[in-house]
């Protein structure tokens, strides 16, 4: 059943049950009218002998009939040649050709031959395959009917449709080959539009290229149009829906700065109901800018991100924040993954900054590549998380020391932003002795080192 859900399995399927279907048919039709042929042709030159011999025949003054002059085939004098006459009256025998010798043709209860009522099949003197062929005549000066019974050996007529069966045969299993030959072209040719499809719709994936640029058959072509103002279409929602988010979060911003620089204004015991209602509207902020750029992450085609380039990118930057700490960095430097770059920074940026935030000195890392999927494992000698501080860390707002500056939605941003490309966040402990963080992401092809 597998085969038949391909294009190309039903193609093979059609084009074997058509293929079978005419040679057989082709074969039996020509088989047919061969056999018929050389059995018409046997059976006229049986006919044509017997007339031959009736021409020869007359009726002496005693009333038997009597060859006057011997047959034009010598095969008939020979004995046992395979080629017999026989002259009967009922079931007397008047005369018998030579060849006969002093044996008698049995010419009554055979079997018929081809469908003629004159043809017949029997044996020779030899036990021989016999093709016998009757005719009740009536012969000038003479009121007795006769029975002229010509025969020859059928061997050759065997042999003769026995090659021409192998001919035929041999002649259907080229044609065969060559109809296979053309209707796996045609497959092949006729399905290349679709392969060369499915590749561009892998790169378009894999962020080599933001829609398809072939061109392709009037049947398919339509898809293709529809498809690249659909990618179109959608990537300028995604950014503009991005955009407004973004906008709408930095026209809050200026309003909550001033509102922070007119509470220092105000009396210390009302200072702080008013910092906390801030402190949250910031987290909300915060949050949703995170869940905005979350949406649709995972529908987006045509994004692809090294991984290497960008990961020194963002260490360079916190390497001046955080200084003292020594990086170990083994990702290999054609790895790429099928996420945007900013989604990727986001991800990576939290990741490695609380790394660089918590770490006594030492950083790694590393990545594997797991079937489709690119796990790059980040690892610090810093104290670590407990089991329970590592499931309450990637929930929204949760800040597991409220010394260290930060809203407590880096965590849960990465979780979400790595779901959303149906990757995953995993946290436990290091090697160094810190915290590991395995952030999985989709592999594209690599890119050029």
């Amino acid at each position: 059943m597998s085969l038949v859900r391909t294009l190309r399995g039903r193609l093979v399927v059609i084009a074997l049950i058509w293929c079978g279907l005419f040679l057989s048919a082709t074969g039996f039709s020509l088989q047919t009218m061969m056999r018929n042929y050389w059995q018409e042709a046997e059976a006229d030159s049986l006919r044509l002998q017997l007339y031959d011999l009736l021409a020869r025949i007359e009726v002496q003054q005693g009333g038997l009939p009597a060859v006057t002059e011997p047959m034009a085939d010598p095969r008939y004098r020979q004995p046992y040649s395979g080629y017999y006459w026989q002259l009967e009256l009922g079931e007397q025998i008047v005369s018998r050709s030579r060849s006969l010798w002093d044996v008698n043709l049995k010419s009554h209860h055979l079997k018929s031959a081809f469908g003629d009522p004159d043809l017949f099949v029997g044996k020779g003197p030899n036990q021989e395959p016999l093709l016998i062929m009757t005719r009740n005549v009536l012969l000038p000066g003479s009121d007795k009917v006769f029975t002229l019974v010509m025969a020859k050996d059928s061997t050759a007529l065997t042999q003769t449709l026995h090659k021409t069966r192998i001919g035929l045969f041999l002649g259907l299993g080229f044609a065969a080959a060559g109809l296979l030959l053309g209707f796996a072209f045609q497959i092949v040719y006729g399905l290349r539009p679709l392969h060369l499809l499915r590749r561009e719709l892998v790169r378009v994936h894999q962020g080599h290229q933001e829609g398809f640029r072939q061109r392709y058959p009037l049947e398919i072509q339509p898809l293709v149009e529809d498809i690249n103002r659909l990618l179109h279409h959608y990537g300028e929602l995604l950014q503009r829906a991005r955009a407004h988010t973004g906008n709408l979060a930095h026209a809050l911003k200026t309003p909550l700065s001033i509102m922070r620089n007119q509470l220092s204004q105000l009396p210390p015991e009302e200072q702080g109901g008013i910092q906390e209602q801030l402190d949250q509207i910031q987290r909300h902020i915060d949050y949703h800018l995170g869940k905005a750029r979350v949406t649709g992450a995972s529908k987006v085609l045509g994004v692809s991100t090294p991984v290497r380039a960008r990961v020194e990118y963002i260490c360079r930057a916190f390497s001046r924040l955080y200084p003292g700490r020594t990086l170990d960095l083994q990702v290999p430097a054609n790895l790429a993954v099928g996420v945007e770059e900013q989604d990727f920074d986001e991800m990576v940026g939290n990741l490695l900054e609380n790394a660089y935030k918590w770490s006594a000195g030492q950083l790694r890392v590393s990545s594997a590549e797991l079937g489709g999927w690119i796990s790059l494992r980040i690892e610090d000698d810093g104290p670590g998380m407990t089991e329970d501080q590592i499931t309450r860390a990637v929930l929204r707002g949760v800040r597991l020391d409220e010394k260290v500056p930060g809203s407590g939605l880096g965590l849960n941003i990465v979780s979400d932003l790595a779901e959303a490309y149906r990757g995953s966040l995993i946290m436990g402990r290091a090697e160094l002795g810190g915290l590991a963080a395995s952030l999985s992401l989709p592999k594209v092809a690599r890119v050029d080192g």
